[in-house]
């Protein structure tokens, strides 16, 4: 039997159901999420579970291992299944990502039913997203005055925010589509270091054709010398 066929007998749900009517209605209760769909991402070792609410109000949250689930008893009894390598999650949705030395078939209904069992809804997360100007969805409030020739006199926090604004605008919803996320970690002279979240960790393009449209998307608006490293 197939993945495919073999999640939608186990939850019985379709990987590619679209009646998601209410996942964008208010938060399921406390504790009684329920996974709607599993869908794969373009990393193998990566499975995008969506819930029928919104997990967390506002940014992401990532645990990349078990040190980092201490305190939270969702992501720890989830690192307590054999060969689990990061859990992400944005918005409605948790991605987990795996070693290769597991099979899906042998993990897939432990998670989904750990999910639905332990996984409560999270106010914010561990980076907070932008806020974007009222009126307008697609613009940012710091891009709003940014001038490119400016960009290398401004100091790091405000570099910072343009990098994040500019993120945003393309790039993590983008990611967010295959079950991954981007975190900016540092601009250092025209050197700008990202670290990946979620599917876009251990996918083998993160560091090809993913990192060369994230470094061309951003040399039109700051500078033709930009280089984007992935650490």
């Amino acid at each position: 039997m197939g993945l495919l066929a073999w999640v939608q007998k186990q939850f019985g749900i379709s990987m590619a159901a679209e009646n998601e009517s209410s996942q964008d209605s208010a938060s399921s209760k406390e504790g009684q999420f329920k996974v709607l769909r599993i869908q794969p991402t373009p990393n193998p070792d990566a499975f995008q579970f969506i819930l029928n609410g919104k997990v967390i109000e506002t940014g992401t949250k990532t645990f990349d291992s078990p040190d980092d689930a201490t305190g939270d008893t969702m992501a720890k009894a989830i690192f307590e299944i054999f060969g689990i390598q990061s859990i992400f999650i944005k918005e409605n949705f948790v991605t987990i990502t795996k070693s290769n030395v597991v099979g899906w078939h042998t993990i897939m209904e432990k998670i989904g039913s750990t999910l639905e069992a332990l996984l409560d809804h999270y106010e914010k997360g561990d980076e907070a997203e932008e806020p974007k100007a009222e009126g307008d969805q697609d613009v940012h409030p710091v891009l709003e005055d940014f001038n490119k020739e400016d960009f290398f006199n401004y100091n790091d926090q405000k570099k910072n925010e343009v990098v994040n604004a500019l993120l945003d605008i393309a790039i993590r919803p983008a990611l967010a589509n295959d079950g991954g996320g981007i975190n900016l970690l540092a601009v250092e002279d025209k050197t700008i270091k990202v670290h990946y979240q979620g599917a876009c960790g251990s996918c083998p393009s993160s560091t090809t054709g993913t990192l060369q449209y994230i470094e061309q998307f951003l040399k039109e608006p700051i500078h033709p010398d930009v280089e984007v490293q992935a650490n």
